[in-house]
């Protein structure tokens, strides 16, 4: 379990010798490392003789350039990257000390493979090109801290707007500024996907699509305008189906999480 190292220690007494390696995301956009976890975490790995590996898929390029890694201040022995390292374009990273990646290099004559390292598209280039460009122009241009400012002012709009209807302990953003997270509730302030694709039903009658809260450097001003002033008719409606029943407002089939045992 995420922030509990107890739950960790118990993984390891039950299955000595057995753990090659523990894999987690550094953080979430609505949970964030408290109590050094990530560091005991990693203490822990190594006193069992086990890789501590972060899956920055989501959080590289979005926390910070070099990754949540750098923001929390804690070194993996193996990372992943992709997503929006290349924006957009089909490429993923395994990355590490060289001490662990050169176990599946084909360079050490004579040595020992551990594992292998091999792809069916590892000569395909433009993806790599991508990420360079792509890098560059993140460098160049502050898109990290772009990103973050304008996720603060998202969250502060979007709970503003969810005050002054007086449903704020019902729908709210919270989380990283860099990749927030709205919470839906009905009535009983339980999780619901009713009012949930409700409140997506009106974003999209008012042409904003936010399904999740995805930030870009091509937001601005202009875009997060026009965010609020949908958001201002979906949470009125929002209200108005809590008063009043969700029945007459709710126009179309309930969403489905994306992870589910069946369709």
């Amino acid at each position: 379990n995420y922030n509990d190292i107890e739950s960790l220690e118990k993984l390891f007494d039950e299955y000595p010798n057995q753990i090659a390696c523990v894999i987690l995301e550094p953080a979430t956009g609505d949970m964030e490392p408290k109590d050094n976890f990530l560091h005991k975490a990693k203490e822990l790995c190594h006193k069992n003789g086990a890789l501590f590996i972060l899956d920055e898929m989501i959080t590289g390029f979005r926390w910070h350039l070099k990754g949540a890694q750098y923001y929390y201040n804690v070194e993996p022995d193996l990372c992943t990257f992709g997503k929006a390292m290349a924006n957009g374009f089909s490429v993923a990273a395994l990355a590490g000390k060289k001490e662990f990646m050169k176990l599946g290099s084909i360079l050490p004559e004579g040595q020992e493979r551990v594992f292998l390292l091999s792809t069916t598209h590892g000569a395909e280039m433009s993806s790599l090109a991508a990420f360079i460009a792509t890098y560059k122009f993140m460098e160049e241009n502050n898109v990290i801290e772009h990103i973050w400012e304008y996720g603060k002012k998202l969250i502060e709009g979007f709970n503003k707007i969810s005050s002054h209807y007086g449903v704020s302990d019902y729908i709210y953003m919270a989380g990283v500024p860099c990749s927030p997270v709205y919470y839906t509730l009905d009535n009983d302030k339980k999780v619901s996907l009713e009012v949930r694709t409700l409140f997506n039903q009106e974003l999209i009658n008012n042409c904003v699509l936010m399904p999740w809260v995805a930030l870009s450097f091509s937001h601005d001003e202009k875009e997060l305008q026009k965010t609020f002033d949908a958001l201002e008719h979906a949470i009125k409606t929002y209200k108005l189906a809590l008063e009043g029943g969700i029945d007459k407002y709710l126009k179309s089939k309930v969403i489905k999480p994306v992870f589910r045992r069946y369709n």
